[in-house]
């Protein structure tokens, strides 16, 4: 039960992240592209991380705050990394139309 409410907790807030800040969009999906692999790759780099953090730590009560502050952030920033790259996709096939000779307002 904890796994599915943590989802979609996070990706509520993936979602209000990218309709509250538009200027943290990426201006391109190539872009979009990118911080989905970053974000897979800090995600899948996320167990040696800790495995380096949590000895470091100076009281073991501390340890589950730590693994859940940084999985927090990690699966935030990966839910909004999909968010980005499917918005820009739908953007560029529902954008509306592209090219073409402009219209004047007489014809």
């Amino acid at each position: 039960m904890l796994e599915p409410a943590m989802l979609i907790g996070l990706g509520a807030v993936a979602v209000w992240t990218y309709l509250n800040y538009p200027r943290l969009r990426p201006s391109s999906l190539i872009r979009a592209t990118v911080h989905v692999m970053v974000s897979f790759a800090g995600f899948a780099l996320l167990p040696a991380l800790l495995r380096v953090v949590l000895p470091l730590l100076p009281a073991h009560t501390l340890q589950p705050y730590v693994v859940l502050a940084l999985l927090i952030t990690a699966l935030t920033y990966l839910l909004l990394s999909w968010v980005w790259l499917i918005a820009g996709i739908l953007h560029d096939l529902l954008g509306g139309p592209r090219g073409g000779h402009p219209v004047s307002a007489r014809s």
